[in-house]
């Protein structure tokens, strides 16, 4: 016995319970502003109360993610990161990752949230996707990328790991290795940008057909997007002087 209020206050157990179980409801129904009152409400009852190990500022975290405030999830995945077991910890670290993420300037944050899920259990794709995106997108690191996306792709293969990893061999003087994998992210999900990537890797393999086929195609879907990229970037410099290359410029 401790001396926690639900073991000295008759019916706070029942009542922690009923706002826990009321509280999940809300979340899967989302009414996401009467979770966070219900779970709060709890909170302020017993806030070490938890059904199955999952306390209520897991629950609450969660709901305020959804909400869009990133500021209050983190620093209840915090609480819960504190107080819960470490399979648990894994899944909240992920989540305060993309809740780092998701405001912006903390990407640091975010890359270490993810690295300490990682530890913890390395079997999620999750955190690999995230973590390799922000190294190819946003920090420069490629190499770490590349590495990520890696592991991220023997687990689960997406379009968007293929695209990245592609993004990020190309940004390490590997034209020629990232066509596979920029292939392959167009054939699982076909977008403009894979085609400007392919381009991209085309002029620096070299592969120059790719990239004439890759730059048509971008420009007929999306010239004003692109346009000034072909005539601007260095890696293109050498077909500026090609008769085709204007044509298709012009359109």
């Amino acid at each position: 016995m401790t001396d926690r209020p639900m073991h000295t206050v008759p019916g706070l157990l029942d009542r922690l319970a009923a706002l826990y179980a009321d509280g999940v409801r809300a979340l899967e129904d989302g009414r996401l502003q009467h979770a966070v009152m219900l779970f709060s409400e709890g909170i302020q009852l017993d806030d070490e109360f938890r059904q199955g190990q999952v306390t209520m500022y897991a629950q609450r975290a969660f709901a305020y993610q959804r909400l869009g405030d990133h500021v209050a999830a983190i620093r209840d995945y915090g609480r819960a990161i504190e107080m819960e077991p470490p399979i648990n910890q894994a899944q909240y670290l992920f989540h305060r990752g993309m809740c780092f993420t998701a405001l912006g300037g903390h990407e640091e944050h975010a890359v270490n949230d993810f690295g300490r899920s990682i530890a913890i259990y390395p079997d999620h794709p999750g955190p690999y996707h995230l973590r390799g995106k922000l190294y190819a997108a946003d920090l420069g690191r490629y190499d770490e990328a590349i590495a990520d996306f890696d592991r991220l792709l023997a687990m689960h293969p997406v379009a968007e790991g293929y695209q990245l990893r592609g993004y990020a061999k190309l940004n390490v003087g590997r034209g020629r290795d990232a066509i596979p994998d920029l292939l392959e992210a167009s054939r699982l999900e076909h977008d403009t940008y894979t085609d400007y990537l392919l381009a991209w890797a085309g002029a620096v393999a070299p592969d120059d057909e790719l990239f004439f086929h890759s730059m048509q195609a971008v420009l007929a879907v999306d010239p004003d997007t692109y346009r000034q990229y072909f005539l601007d970037n260095d890696d293109f410099a050498r077909f500026r002087h090609s008769p085709r290359f204007h044509q298709i410029v012009r359109g």
